[in-house]
C-alpha cells in the first residue's frame, strides 16, 4: 500500500456530502437491522473501523462496555475526541496512510467489530484482505465482524436506482432526489465518476475470507441502500 493518502482519504479529511441527519438515520437503520446478528451487550468491547464523526459510537457507547473508533482523517479524529471527552468508555485512534495497520491498538482485543460504509473507499481489493488479517489479530475468541454497505456487482446507475427504490419504500423520495442532485454537483460526485468505488463480484469476498481462513457469510438488506450487501465474519 502506498504511504501517500488516497484521493478518497483526502476528500474525507476536508469535506463531506453527508449531513448529521443522514448519518444518524443510516446508522440507526443499520444497528436495528443488525441487532439480532451481532447481539450487542453491555459486556462487549466494540471497535468501529472508519468511525468518521462518531455517529455509530454515539449510538453504541451507552450500551456496551467500551468502544474504540479508528479513522484516517485527522479532522474526524479531532472532532470525535472532542465529542466524547466526557465518555469514559470511548477512545478514538488515528490511523495512518496504511489504514489497515491497526498496530496502534497494541494487544487490545474486541468482541464486536463494525466497518460501515468504508471499504468501497479503499484503494484496492488487497487492502480488504489486509483488513481481514488485522481484524483477525485483534478479535477476541467468539468475536463477530460486520462489514456493512458493500457494493457487489453494482454499477453507479444500479446503485442510484437501489437508493431510490429504498427511498420510495421509506416514503422519502424527494429528500433522496435532492441529495442525489447535490451529490452529482459535488466533489464527491466528481471523485466517484473519476476514480469510482470498489465493487466486488458475487462470492469474491467469500473467497477472500476463505483465503484468510475466516468464516464468512453475505447478508442482504441491513442498510439504507438495500441494493448493497454486507459481510459477517465469525471467529
Amino acid at each position: 500500500m502506498s504511504s501517500k493518502a488516497s484521493p478518497w482519504a483526502r476528500y474525507w479529511n476536508h469535506q463531506t456530502l453527508f449531513d448529521d441527519a443522514m448519518l444518524e438515520r443510516s446508522t440507526r437503520v443499520f444497528l436495528e437491522a443488525s441487532e439480532e446478528i451481532m447481539a450487542y451487550s453491555g459486556h462487549d468491547r466494540v471497535m468501529d473501523v472508519g468511525c468518521g464523526p462518531g455517529t455509530l459510537i454515539a449510538a453504541m457507547a451507552p450500551r456496551v462496555r467500551e468502544i474504540c473508533g479508528l479513522d484516517t482523517s485527522p479532522r474526524y479524529v479531532e472532532s470525535s475526541r472532542n465529542r466524547f471527552t466526557a465518555s469514559g468508555n470511548v477512545t478514538i485512534e488515528q490511523l495512518g496512510a496504511r489504514y489497515t495497520d491497526f498496530s496502534i491498538l497494541g494487544e487490545r482485543k474486541f468482541d464486536k467489530i463494525v466497518c460501515l460504509s468504508v471499504i468501497q473507499y479503499y484503494r484496492e481489493k488487497n487492502d480488504v484482505r489486509a483488513l481481514f488479517r488485522e481484524v483477525k489479530r485483534i478479535a477476541a475468541p467468539g468475536a463477530r465482524f460486520l462489514i456493512g454497505d458493500i457494493l457487489i456487482e453494482t454499477s453507479l446507475a444500479q446503485d442510484i436506482l437501489g437508493l431510490l427504490r429504498s427511498a420510495i419504500q421509506d416514503g422519502e423520495p424527494v429528500k433522496v432526489l435532492k441529495f442525489l442532485w447535490r451529490a452529482r454537483r459535488s466533489e464527491y460526485g466528481k471523485l466517484r465518476r473519476d476514480i469510482g468505488l470498489l465493487t466486488f463480484r458475487k462470492n469474491e469476498l467469500l473467497t477472500m475470507a476463505k483465503g484468510e481462513r475466516v468464516k464468512a457469510e453475505v447478508i442482504d438488506r441491513l442498510t439504507v441502500n438495500r441494493n448493497r450487501s454486507n459481510l459477517l465474519i465469525s471467529f
